[in-house]
């Protein structure tokens, strides 16, 4: 059942996204028989979602295609040849999930989905055609994920397939076009995430270090319709321990700064958005910013508002949350690391946005185009302005706020042919308005 106070509590804080396991095991138990009432589960959950204004990514989620540890079903992978050593070789013992992908099981069954073994990846497109028949309809879902963080297929046969390159260009790029083009029969609008493997986001090539892939999933004609998922988790980190200075450099000024450049690099090529929708594992005490986690989880939400980019955070289930305690009370410490202002929609194009969790000072520089008559909107979470907000901004835009939530601002020009081609928003606690020198756009209490 849904826990109705955690979603308003999403809502309240400003999250309009969420990253939801759409489990193939779960729509389609027994081969070619499709679980109805697990489909209208899904169906109330992304309309709970969506009646608070929170989009959802449907995400086929696994780890290590096995069906003991993820959505996938376990007829499919009863349908695939034993491989040549028993699990776990090549290793002794598994004491952790992400081992199994080293197994040759793992591996092994990944290359039967891309060899399209008894046509397994022909039934993989068939299972995504069905769901998007199901939600084509439901606005509220942003997007189909294909294949949560694809393996790179037998590597016991083709060791360079532990190049990501040339894992995404002989495995996984082939398996997303074929997915899309059956999903693309059902529903030729809603948006399609694909992952290459999880290495081939660090460096921007086409060749065999980089992701492998040529084109976005279906061809180039659908940029506009795809988008890049990627995932950081820095190497090295570990939470909830001290952050000696090599970690930190290593994670935060070579890999983590290398990654996001790569899928920017990638994205002038591929075409299309990005989106990451994985990182975390970092669990952030915002009263103590010399906290690793604290350290960390900033460093990637920062990175991530430099380059206007959407992200979910691994993860927010009850058990595992990062947001509640074990008796379902909100952590604000944490809580106030995540729940930021953003920029929701903008009347032109969103040059930079910036926010400061010390001073808690927002700022937003847009690329204005008068020939759109909505406004700016800027979330703004009370949790940062208890005592009131004021908005600051260039001479020639005007603000006002939600009548009924002060949490939404709106801004828009006074008058359409006054308009700066860059023009500025800022936001601050009321508190703070002597010591900045500006424009008073707006003062905003609760």
């Amino acid at each position: 059942m849904l826990n109705q106070s955690r979603l308003d509590e999403l809502q309240s804080w400003g999250f309009n996204a969420v990253r939801l396991g759409m489990m193939w095991a779960g729509a389609e138990p027994q081969e070619g028989r499709y679980n109805h009432t697990y489909m209208s589960t899904m169906h109330n959950i992304t309309a709970e979602l969506s009646r608070r204004g929170i989009y959802t990514i449907l995400d086929m989620h696994q780890d290590g295609l096995n069906s003991l540890y993820d959505g996938v079903p376990p007829w499919l992978v009863a349908s695939f040849p034993p491989p040549e050593h028993p699990y776990p070789w090549p290793l002794k013992n598994i004491t952790s999930w992400d081992q199994a992908y080293l197994t040759q099981q793992c591996s092994h069954n990944f290359q039967c989905l891309y060899d399209n073994y008894k046509g397994a990846a022909d039934k993989m497109a068939r299972f995504w055609k069905f769901v998007a028949t199901e939600f084509r309809t439901q606005t509220s879902v942003l997007g189909y994920e294909l294949l949560n963080e694809p393996w790179v297929g037998d590597w016991t046969a083709d060791p360079e397939l532990f190049l990501p390159g040339h894992a995404g260009k002989t495995n996984v790029s082939p398996l997303h076009d074929r997915v899309t083009r059956s999903v693309r029969t059902a529903d030729d609008e809603t948006l399609v995430f694909y992952e290459p493997v999880t290495w081939g986001y660090i460096f921007a090539e086409d060749g065999a270090l980089g992701s492998g892939f040529a084109h976005v999933p279906g061809g180039s004609a659908y940029r506009n319709r795809s988008v890049l998922s990627y995932h950081y988790y820095c190497w090295l980190f570990q939470e909830g321990q001290p952050y000696p200075p090599y970690r930190k450099i290593f994670c935060d000024e070579i890999l983590g700064p290398k990654l996001f450049s790569a899928v920017q690099e990638d994205l002038k090529t591929l075409g299309g958005g990005s989106f990451l929708t994985e990182f975390g594992l970092c669990r952030p005490n915002a009263s103590d910013p010399s906290f690793s986690d604290t350290v960390e989880c900033r460093f990637v939400l920062e990175k991530a508002d430099s380059l206007l980019q959407s992200w979910t955070y691994w993860d927010a289930s009850p058990g595992s949350s990062v947001l509640w305690d074990a008796t379902g009370r909100a952590i604000p410490e944490r809580v106030s690391m995540f729940a930021r202002p953003y920029t929701r929609a903008v009347a032109g194009v969103p040059t930079a946005m910036t926010f400061d969790l010390n001073t808690r000072h927002f700022e937003l520089t847009f690329a204005s185009n008068p020939a759109i008559e909505d406004p700016t909107e800027i979330f703004v979470p009370r949790l940062h302005y208890a005592e009131g907000y004021t908005v600051m901004s260039s001479a020639e835009l005007e603000c006002e706020v939600d009548k009924k939530d002060h949490s939404l601002l709106y801004v828009r020009p006074k008058q359409t042919n006054d308009v700066r081609t860059f023009p500025t928003v800022t936001v601050v606690p009321s508190s703070h308005v002597n010591s900045i020198s500006g424009n008073i756009c707006l003062k905003v209490n609760w």
